[in-house]
């Protein structure tokens, strides 16, 4: 697996601590609903630490769920900014 990401995305997570974890997650409600990513500018915790593909952009590390599937198998990351919100976006990634 590859990632992509431009320059405004990486300063932004390298201001984060350099490190991001991507997983996918499952809302909890009565109607029940479809799986969303779930990205935490962390590593992910040691004893899930097995589950995850751990990649590297620059100097920074990236770690993917292993159940994850991305088109072109490039994990792509994008900086998303709504008024005073910044969100990572995950182009590539393919949900069924």
């Amino acid at each position: 697996m590859e990632v992509k990401m431009d320059q405004t995305t990486y300063e932004y997570v390298k201001k984060k601590g350099g490190k991001i974890s991507i997983d996918l997650m499952i809302p909890k409600g009565c109607c029940g609903g479809s799986m969303i990513p779930n990205i935490i500018f962390n590593h992910p915790p040691e004893k899930k630490m097995f589950k995850f593909h751990k990649l590297t952009y620059e100097d920074l590390e990236i770690y993917v769920d292993k159940v994850m599937d991305f088109r072109d198998n490039m994990v792509e990351l994008k900086l998303k900014k709504k008024m005073l919100i910044k969100d990572i976006e995950l182009p590539t990634l393919q949900l069924l």
